[in-house]
C-alpha cells in the first residue's frame, strides 16, 4: 500500500516560497496528488466512484472533470470542505503546508492567517 502524500517528505518540504513560485499546473498537479493519493492523482469520481474520468477544463480555465458512468461533472475540490469556496487552489496550499509542517497541528489563528484572510 502507498504512503499518503500528507505523511511522505514531500508534503513536509513544502514551504510558502515553493507554493508561490509554482506554476498553476504544478499547484493543481500537487492537489491532484493530495486529493486521490491511492490513484497517484488520477481523479474519482465523487459521486459513484468510477474512476473512467475525462478532462472538461472550463471557459474560465478551471480545471473539471465529467465521469463516464454518471455523467456528472466535478473539480479537485468536490466533495471536501472546500468545495463551495471560491478561493483559487494557490492559496489553500500554504495552509495545507503549514498543517503538514507543524508539530503538533495549527490553531485556527495560524491558519487564517497562512491563508490570508483578513477580518
Amino acid at each position: 500500500m502507498a504512503q499518503h502524500f500528507l505523511l511522505s517528505a514531500g508534503a513536509r518540504s513544502l514551504s510558502a516560497a515553493k507554493i508561490m513560485r509554482m506554476p498553476d499546473d504544478g499547484v493543481e498537479d500537487v492537489f491532484l496528488r493530495l486529493r486521490w493519493p491511492e490513484t497517484d492523482g488520477k481523479p474519482v469520481c465523487p459521486d459513484c466512484g468510477c474512476s473512467i474520468c475525462y478532462p472538461c477544463r472550463r471557459l474560465t480555465g478551471h480545471l473539471r472533470w465529467r465521469c463516464k458512468a454518471c455523467r456528472r461533472d466535478f473539480s479537485i475540490t468536490s466533495g471536501t470542505l472546500s468545495a463551495w469556496h471560491k478561493l483559487p487552489l494557490r492559496s489553500y496550499l500554504p495552509a495545507v503546508s503549514a498543517f503538514c509542517n507543524e508539530g503538533k497541528g495549527i490553531v485556527s489563528r495560524r491558519r487564517a492567517s497562512v491563508m490570508l484572510y483578513e477580518r
